[in-house]
């Protein structure tokens, strides 16, 4: 039989036997869908808010929780509440008191107008590139401009679940300058031209004064400018003080002609430039002046210009040039540019509340059960209702849309029965619109209308656009690995930039449940045999000179020489074993369209080679490195082959100090001053940017994970008594590398002598470090004390406990942590 019959025979059994040996992935029946949409809607009316109901009902049919009223007053403007409360539980008649009542009893304020800059056309950017259309039209939130500011615009974007606990699923972990510009695109019919008087040549400068800690690009939304001003250059005399200030230049660029145009920002400490809302260059570090450069393709014309530059402490400086097409690199010329900044206004404060209105208002308050569904505001009790079991078919008074009480009416006769954990997955999916983005059984996904603005950054075809398909979810993914995506936002896929957002931990944690128990294969959880022969098969195989999985693929952070796809190093951790033997071995099958190729025709090379690569990244941070991978950066020290040592200050430690990096991906530090192993960790080495470039030389630490610090342990030779044993002390009488490339330190302990040798080893599920004692003259004690938790100590297999060398004996403690 040819290789590839016999291959594609294999895998047909092995499918076979899959489908046969247990129940399969399941999807929601059509009675599942219809109890969901009924159930969403009873949960959406809030009707158990005011109609009492059993235990069963009322788990089954909880109503979502609704905005707190405090400040209400503050975040919305008076003509919308209003025209709001007259469609919302009440009548028309009564809107005008409502809003009077709550105007004056959640502390009413005028909404604020805002300068922006730019701003606008970078929140569009954004919002099409993160598909929030997927759950919006296209061109924002209709109406949106009616209701408040900018101010609790971006307020709602940052924390979304303090003013609308009921949108679960709204958290997408914005920045300071996301949640900004996005605010200023879906207010933009607020705008206001600047003055018809012709704009001043320069740009404004707008100077903070604030604490800089870190290179990242601050949130400026809370801070009032120390100083507004028109200037002609780009530089830091505007400032303010010397030390802890940011510094924003907005206006507008003239472009002479079309072209590629390159920008450079010069600075010490940070700087970014913006253009049409698109960032153009990005310049970060605490650090002393040096340049970046960035390309972009303009039209002549006038272009919406930012700088903004933040400095910490030390020396400062900020200069910005540009190359026009065929020139030379230059400053901005003062004449191409001029201040021109746009301002949001937002609809007008109404008056004098009319506190005879605001009186009848709490009256109605109380009578329309409004305190049955919303808290923070002080109104009388909600009066009582019939209770669930007591409701006849007939329209609810308090409600405006009649297809939620026929919906509640449908539901409540199913609710008898308990829903099916299928039906409560497809109610959990509707109710957090999952599927206005993924796929699940063939339902759902991105609108066509939605994918034309979604951006590619990496080529890797509609897998690098688009929110991956949940069916089958969890099948292919570990349940820890599903509350984590949900419940912390962990993201494996930076290249597909819709955004995905977080739940609550309880939340993710039923999601990854859900999908588990109806997903779940019988044996997707076998995981292969670990030897470290299989770990340097996988390695070989998915580095260049294997399969040359690195081409496409991250790991453990380090780029990929092309395509910059998925982590290999996360994938253990991400993956159920089945599923991933499967995906190796049959990509395409699996997933049409992937660019993923099939490697193996031979299907008993296949699986071996297959499970050799799982054994590999079964280890994590401690999975040695393949050939082939790209260079995170040129000062970031990588042992490869053999050891890499490197002599350091180390933070909390001495200014005598050895890190020590090994291939096996675990490495430690030694202080030499006090002669103990003092460091433990995984993953990355070190980067000695801080050690030969710092600012006075910056104190080093660890860039991995799994990072303990260790107890020093006790030495005493056998001549010491107990009262002089602990100030007898250690010297080091000097080290040296053995035939791996491995430092042995050798210390002498009052007479006696001893070689101190730490070298890491891999085991299943990681590794551990093992350090062999060797006495070499006189006698010597050595104190095996538990480490408080940082660390655990065995010798043979067992907990350490206090031991003695004699000269020629050796002993191996092994560390695991």
């Amino acid at each position: 039989m040819p290789r590839i019959a016999l291959f594609t025979a294999a895998l047909a059994v092995a499918a076979c036997d899959a489908s046969s040996s247990g129940a399969g992935p399941a999807a929601a029946t059509v009675a599942d869908s219809a109890r969901a949409t009924a159930d969403l809607a009873v949960a959406r009316g809030r009707c158990l808010a005011c109609h009492p109901a059993t235990a069963t009902v009322a788990t089954d049919l909880a109503p979502l929780p609704s905005p707190p009223l405090a400040g209400i007053g503050a975040r919305r403007a008076a003509g919308w509440l209003e025209q709001f409360l007259g469609g919302h539980h009440a009548r028309a008649a009564d809107a005008s008191a409502l809003t009077a009542f709550l105007r004056a009893g959640t502390g009413a304020a005028p909404l604020q107008p805002v300068a922006v800059a730019g701003e606008v056309a970078r929140g569009e950017k954004l919002w099409r590139a993160s598909a929030c259309a997927a759950c919006h039209v296209v061109t924002g939130i209709a109406g949106i401009e009616a209701r408040t500011d900018h101010a609790n615009t971006v307020a709602f974007l940052r924390d979304p679940a303090a003013t609308r606990p009921d949108l679960g699923a709204h958290d997408f972990a914005l920045g300071a300058g996301e949640a900004s510009a996005l605010a200023a695109f879906l207010l933009q019919s607020q705008r206001v031209p600047p003055a018809s008087a012709p704009a001043a040549t320069g740009l404004l400068c707008e100077c903070f004064e604030l604490r800089i800690e870190n290179e990242h690009e601050p949130d400026l939304r809370a801070v009032a400018p120390k100083d507004r001003s028109v200037v002609q250059q780009i530089d830091v005399e505007p400032r303010t003080r010397e030390h802890h200030f940011a510094l924003r230049f907005t206006g507008e660029l003239q472009v002479p002609g079309d072209g590629d145009y390159e920008f450079v920002c010069g600075s010490d400490d940070c700087s970014w430039l913006w253009l049409d809302g698109e960032l153009v260059v990005r310049n970060e570090a605490i650090a002393p002046h040096r340049r970046r450069d960035g390309k972009v393709h303009l039209t002549a014309g006038w272009h919406a210009l930012v700088v903004l530059y933040t400095q910490a402490a030390g020396g400062h400086s900020l200069e910005v040039l540009w190359r026009p097409p065929g020139g030379e690199l230059q400053e901005l010329p003062a004449a191409a540019l001029r201040a021109r900044v746009e301002t949001l206004q937002p609809p007008a404060d109404p008056g004098p509340l009319d506190m005879a209105a605001a009186a009848r208002g709490r009256e109605l308050f109380g009578a329309r059960r409004c305190g049955a569904c919303h808290a923070g505001i002080d109104a009388p009790a909600a009066r009582p209702a019939k209770a669930w079991a007591e409701l006849r078919g007939d329209a609810c008074p308090e409600v405006t849309e009649p297809s939620a009480v026929t919906a509640a009416m449908a539901a409540r006769a199913a609710a008898a029965q308990p829903r099916s954990l299928a039906a409560r997955l497809e109610f959990a999916l509707a109710r957090d619109g999952c599927r206005n983005c993924h796929v699940r059984d063939g339902k759902g996904g991105l609108a066509a209308e939605v994918r034309i603005g979604l951006v590619e950054v990496e080529d890797l075809g509609d897998e690098g656009r688009l929110p991956p398909d949940l069916s089958q979810v969890g099948h292919r993914l570990r349940q820890p690995w599903i509350a984590r995506v949900l419940g912390d936002g962990v993201r494996v896929r930076p290249y597909v930039r819709a955004r995905m957002p977080k739940v609550s931990a309880a939340r993710a944690a039923e999601y990854a449940k859900a999908f588990a128990l109806l997903d779940t294969v019988t044996g997707d959880e076998q995981e292969p045999a670990f030897s470290t022969a299989a770990v340097t098969l996988g390695q070989r195989i998915v580095g260049s000179s294997g399969n040359a999985c690195v081409t496409c693929h991250r790991c453990s952070g380090k780029p990929a020489t092309g395509a910059q796809g998925m982590d290999l190093a996360v994938q253990h951790e991400r993956l159920k074993p089945g599923w991933f033997r499967d995906w190796l071995l049959q990509p395409a099958r699996l997933r049409p369209g992937t660019r993923m190729p099939t490697y193996w025709l031979n299907a008993d090379a296949a699986i071996a080679n297959a499970d050799a690569v799982r054994v590999w990244g079964s280890l994590g941070t401690a999975a040695p490195l393949p050939d082939g991978l790209g260079s995170s950066g040129a000062l970031v020290l990588e042992p490869k082959d053999r050891p890499r040592l490197h002599g350091a200050f180390l933070r909390d430690l001495s200014a005598r100090c050895m890190v020590v990096g090994c291939p096996e991906r675990t490495h430690y530090a030694y202080d030499l001053a006090h002669l103990r192993l003092a460091w433990l960790w995984r993953g990355e080495f070190v980067d000695a940017d801080g050690t030969w470039n710092g600012r006075a030389g910056q104190l080093l630490a660890p860039l991995g994970q799994d990072w303990v610090r260790l107890q020093d342990l006790a030495f005493a030779s056998a001549t010491a008594t107990p009262a002089d044993a602990a100030a007898e002390g250690r010297r080091l009488l000097g080290w040296r590398l053995d035939a791996g490339g491995y430092p042995i330190f050798r210390l002498a302990v009052g007479e006696a002598e001893v070689e101190d040798q730490p070298r890491p080893r891999l085991c299943a599920g990681g590794s551990e470090m093992v350090r062999r004692f060797t006495c070499v003259r006189g006698e010597v004690t050595v104190g095996l004390e538990p480490q408080d938790g940082s660390a655990r100590l065995f010798v043979d297999g067992a907990p350490a406990q206090r031991r003695v060398l004699v000269a020629g004996e050796s002993m191996e403690v092994v560390y695991r942590w």
